[in-house]
């Protein structure tokens, strides 16, 4: 399970990592610093939920399973486990920033480190390629929900999973 948290945090780290810049100046409030709040990802959360039925249920229908295990501790070790890659998941969030430079250069700041990749932008949408910036990469496209000075809201779907990312401006 611990693994599935750090796919996800890196696609969404991805996702942010790859983020957006504004010619319009109907989007000049993009140009700033921003702190992640929130991401939701139903592909994920549906994930987290799987893993909580699974270790509610766990050797209930295995009888074979339950002599040769102690279900009990099992339960307890996944459950710690779970609660593990949430904490991870949440540490992460809570130190993810990405700057939007009116150069094209998307800065993004996290535990991890520090990268950048070039952006621009299509009406709402946000393309982030890193390949410009680095010769290598993905390219990825990201859809403004909202925009103000203060907050900013982003949708990424890839491969029908869709994310939703939440930020705010760093004063």
């Amino acid at each position: 399970m611990k693994s599935t948290f750090y796919q996800y945090y890196i696609y969404f780290f991805i996702l942010i990592l790859n983020l957006c810049n504004c010619k319009s100046s109907n989007h000049k409030d993009l140009y700033q610093k921003w702190k992640t709040i929130s991401f939701r990802n139903s592909k994920m959360e549906a994930e987290i939920q799987n893993m909580k039925n699974y270790i509610d249920t766990v050797g209930n229908q295995d009888p074979e399973m339950r002599k040769a295990t102690d279900i009990e501790n099992l339960k307890k070790t996944l459950r710690e486990e779970l609660e593990i890659g949430i904490a991870e998941q949440k540490t992460n969030n809570d130190n993810m920033f990405i700057e939007f430079r009116p150069n094209q250069l998307m800065i993004t700041t996290s535990i991890d480190g520090v990268d950048s990749a070039m952006f621009t932008m299509e009406d709402n949408f946000i393309k982030v390629d890193d390949a410009t910036l680095k010769g290598y990469g993905e390219s990825m496209t990201f859809e403004i929900l909202q925009l103000t000075k203060d907050q900013l809201r982003l949708r990424l779907i890839d491969y029908g999973d869709t994310t939703i990312a939440e930020m705010k401006a760093v004063r």
